[in-house]
C-alpha cells in the first residue's frame, strides 16, 4: 500500500505525534518535500513551521564521503572520526567546507529573504522528511539541531528503510516512522504522486497564515 501524496503521509504522522500538543514544538521540513509533510504536523499540533536549511560537507567519491556539515548562521559541525579515517588534509577540510558555505548561502538567500528562522533552543523539535532510504541527511540534520540546542529531537517519516531508521532512532529521542521496510530503493516509490516541490511552493508553506490545530478525519 502507497501513500497518496505527502500530504496524506504528513495527516498520518500527525494522527500519532498529538501528544506533543501543548509541548511547544517547532516543526521543521528537512527539505522542500519534506515541508509539505511538515506543514500538517504543524497545523495538528498548532506549532510553528518553518525548513531546516544545512549544506553537507563532503569529499569526493565514488560514494562522496560525509565529513560534516554546514548549518544557519555559519555553524560547523564535523564528523572527526570521518577525517581520521579518511585522512583528509585541514587545507581540503577549509575548501569543502567554503564550497558547502557557497551552497547554503544560495538556499538562505531563497529561503530566508522574507522569512526568518524559528528559534529552537531548548525547545522540542519535530524535524519531518518525507522519507529515509539512506539517512545521510537526516544524519547531518540531528547533528545540527544539537547543536543549536534543540531540548528533544523528534524524527518523523512516513516510510524508511528498516536498518536505517534502527541507526536514527539511537540519535534522537523519539521517532515515528508509519512504514519500516526491509529495503527502500527509493522514497518515491512509496507514493501513487510524488511530484517535485519548487522553492516557489515551498515558500508558499512558509508564507502562508497559520490554521487553527485541527483533527484528522479517521
Amino acid at each position: 500500500m502507497r501513500f497518496r501524496d505527502r500530504r496524506e503521509a504528513g495527516e498520518r504522522l500527525a494522527l500519532r505525534l498529538r501528544p506533543l500538543r501543548g509541548d511547544r514544538a517547532v516543526v521543521l521540513g528537512l527539505s522542500e518535500g519534506g515541508l509539505v509533510v511538515a506543514a500538517e504536523i504543524a497545523d495538528v499540533l498548532g506549532a510553528p513551521l518553518d525548513i531546516l536549511l544545512t549544506a553537507r560537507i563532503e569529499a569526493a567519491g565514488p560514494p562522496p564521503v560525509l565529513l560534516g556539515a554546514v548549518g544557519e548562521g555559519g555553524l560547523v559541525v564535523w564528523d572527526h572520526g570521518a577525517i581520521r579515517r579518511f585522512d583528509i588534509s585541514a587545507d581540503e577540510l577549509t575548501r569543502l567546507a567554503d564550497q558547502a558555505r557557497g551552497s547554503l548561502a544560495g538556499q538562505v538567500a531563497v529561503y530566508r529573504r522574507d522569512v526568518a528562522p524559528v528559534p529552537i533552543a531548548g525547545r522540542t523539535v519535530v524535524l519531518a522528511d518525507d522519507g529515509a532510504a539512506t539517512g545521510t541527511t537526516a544524519h547531518t540534520a540531528i547533528r545540527v539541531l544539537r547543536a543549536r540546542q534543540a531540548r528533544r529531537i523528534v524524527l518523523a517519516v512516513p516510510v524508511a528503510q528498516a536498518p536505517v531508521l534502527d541507526r536514527l532512532a539511537r540519535e534522537v529521542d523519539q521517532f515515528v516512522c508509519l512504514r519500516p521496510m526491509p529495503w527502500l530503493h527509493a522514497v518515491r516509490n512509496s507514493y501513487r504522486k510524488f511530484p517535485a516541490v519548487a522553492d516557489t511552493d515551498a515558500l508558499e508553506l512558509l508564507h502562508r497564515e497559520p490554521r487553527l490545530p485541527t483533527e484528522i478525519p479517521r
